[in-house]
């Protein structure tokens, strides 16, 4: 998946104008100033700064350095036996990165919640979907949140009863963080599901679950394998279950 259009719907009209020419004009782009491509466009300098923001770059010129890099020569896909002994091994530090009593708080939080919402973006939304899944069929109230646009209401109306599941490989989604931001300093609860390491979405977090990841720069490639956060969430939705049934409330 193209990580492009995982903040498409970020921009406004004028940046997704800017962005598609952009993406006709990948190679013409790496030579170009910002000046000169906003008036390429026939849009402002701040407008190109803004649009390369909000696709996770600290601004134009970062964007431009990405495009050459991308331009270079993949590299040969690794071999079936790599790629099994990568998957084995994700698994197994995943399961060694999660102490047992931050999983048991984190489904302790869940049971005893009012409604657990669940937020992911791009190739990590399978993972939330999943999670959302296997949370009903345990009759764990649990909203899976689809549309970007109701995170901010959604992160401003939440109850302190009520936690929020935050999924991101590189724990640097910038919606994701955002909403993070709007949920801790109203005070409520966070569980966070990234990748190990010390990345800005697990500053907000009460409980921090991490999975083992290949790589995290999902902007170069965005086809790292989730599963690792899989793994997570099956470990999670176990210790949720054996809570439920020390609280009497596991029923089918």
């Amino acid at each position: 998946m193209d990580f492009w259009l995982n903040n498409y719907d970020l921009l406004t009209g004028s940046e997704r104008s800017l962005l598609h020419y952009i993406l006709d004009h990948q190679e013409t782009i790496q030579k170009m100033t910002c000046q000169k491509l906003a008036d390429q466009c026939g849009v402002s300098k701040t407008v190109v700064i803004n649009m390369s923001q909000k696709l996770g770059f600290e601004g134009y010129n970062d964007l431009r350095f990405f495009l050459k890099n991308r331009a270079k020569v993949a590299p040969m896909p690794a071999s079936a036996e790599t790629v099994e002994a990568e998957i084995t091994g994700n698994v197994s530090k995943t399961i060694q990165l999660n102490r047992p009593e931050i999983l048991q708080k984190a489904a302790r939080s869940i049971v005893n919640s009012q409604c657990v919402y669940i937020i992911s973006r791009g190739t990590s939304k399978p993972v939330g979907y999943y999670l959302e899944h296997l949370l009903l069929t345990l009759n764990v109230k649990c909203i899976n949140i689809p549309d970007y646009n109701l995170l901010n209401i959604i992160a401003r109306q939440m109850t302190h009863e009520e936690v929020l599941i935050a999924i991101s490989l590189s724990g640097k989604t910038p919606i994701i963080v955002e909403t993070a931001k709007i949920v801790k300093a109203y005070g409520n609860s966070l569980i966070t599901l990234t990748a190990f390491s010390n990345n800005p979405l697990v500053q907000y977090s009460d409980l921090a679950l991490y999975c083992s990841a290949s790589s995290m720069d999902t902007k170069v490639d965005d086809i790292i394998t989730r599963i690792g956060m899989f793994a997570v969430t099956d470990l999670l939705v176990h210790y949720v279950q054996v809570e439920l049934l020390k609280q009497n409330k596991l029923g089918f």
